[in-house]
């Protein structure tokens, strides 16, 4: 085997290696931009709750059917610490450590972005030399 043939095969190799992680943190960004969502869209809705005056809330149970009920206290809420702990908190304590949560996650998304970018420039290097050598191998 030559040189040039075994730096292909060691390009195609590092290539989808490359794909592998890349498509791994864009998997991975997407969950933890979907755990953003949810969490702020919680801390909305503990907000909105605290505010509201109204007599009755809606409560969505899936399928496009909805339930009239009265609406919670907001005074304490219970509140998921991880590993399926969860403890009653209040209405603060739970905004608080919720805002904690939300900045944490983006963090984690800014860094995995970070890492994707670093990948898809090594990517398309590792492209580039990949296809100058099957270029100069057909010539």
């Amino acid at each position: 085997m030559s040189k040039d043939e075994e730096r292909v095969n060691n390009l195609i190799a590092e290539v989808r290696m490359l794909e592998s992680t890349y498509n791994d943190l864009s998997s991975r960004q997407s969950l933890l931009e979907r755990v953003l969502i949810e969490t702020r869209s919680s801390l909305d809705t503990i907000k909105g709750l605290s505010a509201s005056t109204s007599e009755e809330v809606l409560v969505p149970v899936g399928g496009g059917i909805l339930l009239r009920a009265s609406p919670p206290k907001t005074d304490k809420v219970l509140l998921n610490i991880g590993a399926n702990v969860v403890v009653e908190r209040t209405k603060d304590v739970a905004t608080k450590f919720m805002d904690a949560r939300a900045g944490d996650l983006e963090e984690n998304i800014t860094a995995i972005a970070s890492q994707r970018n670093q990948i898809a420039q090594r990517l398309e290097s590792d492209q580039r030399a990949l296809q100058s050598l099957l270029s100069r191998q057909g010539q």
